[in-house]
């Protein structure tokens, strides 16, 4: 019972089973049978025709599938087999009958329009048994296959009548798997293949035209957006040659192996070129850093894929895939972006990259079964990267376009700038060496001019004449500055008039404009330069044009004249350079002012600048610091009692070279460079040494030592003259200094501070030259000054001229009325010495009494004197 138990429940089970796959039988046998027949010359199976069975094992071989098929496979659900990234063994099914009608068998070409397939076999099977096995996978070189087509396509024979079971089987690791399917005649396939073959030959020679075109433009404008944009296209060439099985079937058909790389190494580059092209076509730094930095990091994110391709072994089609997937979604906003700030070649990228993506999203259609297969939907890919690659040429184009227009108007741009800089340059130019005020050349052109008059080499010498304006300052003081400008004007213009009728004058300007023959030198000095050496030529040509310059002239209803003065020097007597010619002009003029002469011809005579006295300046210093200067003692008498009451202290320099020189030459040098003060205090210790040895011989004589207007001016002098005389153990009381009335008017306020120092201090003052300068009385009042001392000019013919004994007359009676002594210098004869004591005067110095002398003779004169032991005419009058 037990046996008989179990033999029901096997035999129940089977029963099951045999229920179940002849279920699932009648399930997986629901496709169609293709029927081939004359009528039709090719098909495309869809999924009524196909069923499916994936093995993600790949253990499974054909004789497996053949016996297990209805367990196995199902069908379809899509006309076209697309199961995207997968790393299973892919089986298909279909079944075939040729139709009994034809009489002999037929040859059909199976085509898979799909050529990155790494294994693809087809099994032609008929009542279970294995007709035909073709293996024409990538894998293998193209020459291996029956057929060598850049897709998978296969002959199969075919009997009339009879059904086969035809089995493929795919796989590529780590790629998209596509088994798009078609059986074509073989005619219809040649046909296909011929207008294919056009189609494609049009898109590469696009491709290649557009690479050489570009390349052209590269090597003509040297831009990097041409480099990249070629490499973009060659990228993509070789993405295309992949993709349409080209490159395995033309260039690498020896090297299956290369199969596995170079679609995503090139898919890489080509976005990669892609990206750094738009960068520079766009110009993205202009619009935003962000979009710059986000294309160098995608940029670089490519080219490490692509090196990670080609370094390691791992199939990367999906990262490869995501990554192009993901710059194509990103980036054309970046570039709407730069489109709306305005950039012109962002709208050409956007329209190329948008009929690229429209290209693509038709082929995926196509592939997906939701539009119809036709020639515009199989190559929408291929029509879409043309028309990019067009665009984007026509843009780079329109890009060279523009920047031309605009480099032509940024060089006109450049041009008017250049234009305006010159006109800047020459108004520069023109002030620089013009005076503002008259129009005229300046001394910087004066200078120019005369130096290249200098270099002619016929020259034979010609005369520099500056004529000044003397009392023009009376015009700005009394008019204001704007009318004195105005009057200059009138004046220059009416000295250029003048200029242009002498003679032999030489332009210092000549324009187109205007020739100029007066240049201004300085505030109201002009110059002008006559071809002529002739003193006598040149002094009547400047006494007449000084002449007609000085004439009145009419003025906002003023009449107003001028009063002119000219220096001239000689070329080449008076300089060999222009800087000299100027320099001995302007001291020819400085003296011709000094003399109040209408003009002056420079010479050494009249130079106060000349090389002797700069080496003077040095070699004095020298002599104060070496103590080689001496000094001398002029006497003066009481007119009242004739007896020796002081003298004055004079400064002598005996030079090596040139032997005496005149305290006037080297005393006005050492004022105007501040060697006045060490000089001073070499004199007072020298004077304050020589008292100290009157005064232990038993002579109580005032000495007078002459300070300079400088002296006033140093706070300090008080103070040294102090410890000076402390030093030589002197006292104040018989020192009278010295000093000109224009000295106290200098600076009246601080000669009155010093002064008063120097009175409080003891020392004695007095006013030299008394009567030749501007003092005012009444500053006269407020000095302590304790004597004056009329100057020599009224003193020496007094005697035979009574002008100057009123002047000596009105001047003693004023000193004594303001209780000062008065002392007369200069007296020359007897004569004047008893006239002056007539009248009254306190002290008497000059020649006839004795000459200045050194301090030995000086002693000797003291002693004569006092013992009356040489006949002097002094000695007569005491008598």
């Amino acid at each position: 019972m037990r046996n008989l138990f179990a033999i029901q429940r096997h035999n129940l089970m089977k029963a099951i089973l045999t229920l179940c796959l002849l279920c699932i039988s009648g399930v997986s046998h629901g496709v169609q049978t293709v029927m081939l027949s004359d009528e039709a010359n090719e098909l495309d199976l869809n999924q009524k025709h196909l069923e499916l069975f994936e093995d993600s094992s790949d253990r499974l071989t054909i004789n497996e599938i053949t016996t297990n098929s209805g367990l196995l496979f199902t069908q379809v659900d899509q006309d076209v087999i697309n199961l995207g990234h997968t790393d299973s063994s892919i089986w298909a099914h279909f079944r075939l009958r040729l139709d009994s009608d034809q009489n002999t068998p037929q040859s059909w070409i199976l085509e898979s329009a799909f050529p990155l397939l790494h294994r693809f076999d087809i099994f032609v099977v008929e009542d279970g048994v294995i007709q035909e096995s073709h293996r024409i996978g990538y894998s293998r070189p193209i020459m291996a296959r029956m057929l060598p087509h850049r897709f998978f396509a296969q002959p199969l024979h075919l009997q009339p009548g009879v059904e086969y079971d035809i089995y493929i089987n795919t796989m590529r690791v780590g790629g998209n798997v596509q088994l798009p399917l078609k059986l074509s005649k073989p005619l219809q396939f040649i046909y296909n293949e011929l207008i294919h073959n056009h189609v494609f030959g049009i898109f590469f020679g696009i491709f290649i035209a557009m690479m050489a075109y570009n390349l052209f433009l590269f090597f003509a404008v040297g831009n990097r957006a041409y480099f990249y944009y070629i490499a973009y296209i060659g990228f993509s060439f070789l993405t295309f040659q992949t993709l349409t099985g080209f490159g395995f079937l033309l260039f690498w058909s020896d090297s299956p192996n290369l199969n596995e790389y170079v679609t995503q190494v090139f898919a890489c580059m080509a976005t990669v070129s892609g990206l750094l092209f738009s960068k520079h076509f766009v110009k993205t730094e202009l619009y935003g850093r962000f979009i710059t930095t986000s294309i160098n990091i995608a940029a670089a994110f490519g080219v490490g894929l692509a090196l990670a391709r080609l370094t390691t072994d791992y199939f990367l089609s999906t990262q490869v895939s995501a990554y192009i997937s993901i710059v194509s979604i990103v980036f054309p906003p970046m570039m709407f972006y730069c489109w709306i700030k305005g950039s012109r070649p962002a709208g050409f990228f956007l329209l190329a990259w948008m009929l690229l993506i429209v290209g693509a999203v038709m082929y995926t259609l196509v592939l997906l079964g939701v539009l119809p297969s036709n020639a515009l939907t199989n190559n929408a890919v291929l029509a879409g990267s043309a028309a990019e690659m067009v665009l984007l040429s026509l843009g780079l184009a329109d890009r060279i376009n523009y920047e031309r227009k605009a480099k032509y108007s940024a060089l006109q741009e450049q041009h008017k700038a250049i234009v305006r800089l010159k006109e800047a340059e020459d108004r520069l130019m023109h002030r620089a060496l013009h005076s503002r005020t008259t129009g005229l050349p300046n001394r910087t052109l004066l200078r120019s001019t005369l130096d290249g008059l200098l270099q002619e080499t016929q020259q034979t010498g010609f005369t520099l004449v500056l004529v000044s304006i003397n009392n023009f300052h009376e015009f700005n003081k009394t008019l204001g500055h704007s009318n004195g400008d105005a009057i200059l004007y009138i004046l220059t213009e009416r000295l250029s008039a003048l200029g242009q009728c002498v003679e032999n004058i030489v332009p210092i300007e000549d324009t187109d404009a205007r020739a100029h023959y007066i240049s201004s030198v300085e505030g109201v000095s002009f110059a002008l330069m006559i071809r002529e050496l002739d003193s006598d030529v040149i002094n009547s040509v400047v006494l007449q044009l000084l002449k007609d310059m000085e004439k009145p002239f009419e003025y906002q209803g003023l009449t107003l004249d001028v009063d002119a003065s000219a220096g001239i020097a000689f070329h080449p007597e008076h300089g060999s350079s222009s800087e000299n010619l100027l320099r001995n002009a302007h001291i020819a003029l400085e003296a011709a002012s000094g003399i109040n002469e209408k003009y002056a011809v420079y010479s050494q005579e009249i130079d106060p600048y000349n090389q002797r006295r700069i080496s003077l300046l040095g070699e004095l210093r020298n002599a104060i610091d070496k103590d080689v200067l001496q000094l001398y003692f002029q006497p003066q008498i009481c007119l009242d009692t004739m007896e020796v009451s002081g003298a004055e202290v004079l400064i002598r320099w005996i030079h090596p070279e040139y032997g005496f020189i005149p305290p006037d030459e080297f005393i006005p040098l050492a004022e105007r460079t501040g060697v006045i003060q060490p000089l001073t205090y070499w004199i007072c210790r020298k004077a304050f040494q020589f008292m100290h040895s009157l005064s232990s011989q038993g002579y109580n004589l005032n000495l007078s030592i002459n300070i300079s207007a400088r002296n006033l001016q140093d706070p300090h002098f008080k103070d040294q003259v102090c410890k000076i005389a402390k030093e030589q153990d002197v006292t104040l009381e018989k020192v009278i200094m010295e000093l000109t009335e224009t000295a106290v008017m200098h600076n009246p306020d601080e000669a009155l501070r010093v002064l008063g120092e120097l009175s409080a201090a003891g020392i004695r003052l007095s006013i030299d030259d008394f009567g030749t300068g501007y003092s005012s009385l009444s500053y006269l009042k407020k000095l302590p000054v304790n004597e004056i001392k009329i100057d020599r000019s009224f003193v020496m013919e007094m005697a035979k001229n009574n002008d100057d004994q009123v002047i000596v007359h009105t001047t003693l009676t004023m000193g004594h009325n303001l209780s000062l002594e008065v002392v007369a210098e200069g007296i020359e004869d007897e004569a004047t010495l008893l006239k002056l004591k007539e009248m009254g005067c306190d002290l008497a110095q000059g020649y006839h009494i004795a000459r200045p002398m050194p301090a030995n003779e000086f002693f000797t004169w003291l002693s004569n004197y006092r013992n009356d032991a040489s006949p002097s005419p002094v000695a007569s009058i005491i008598k």
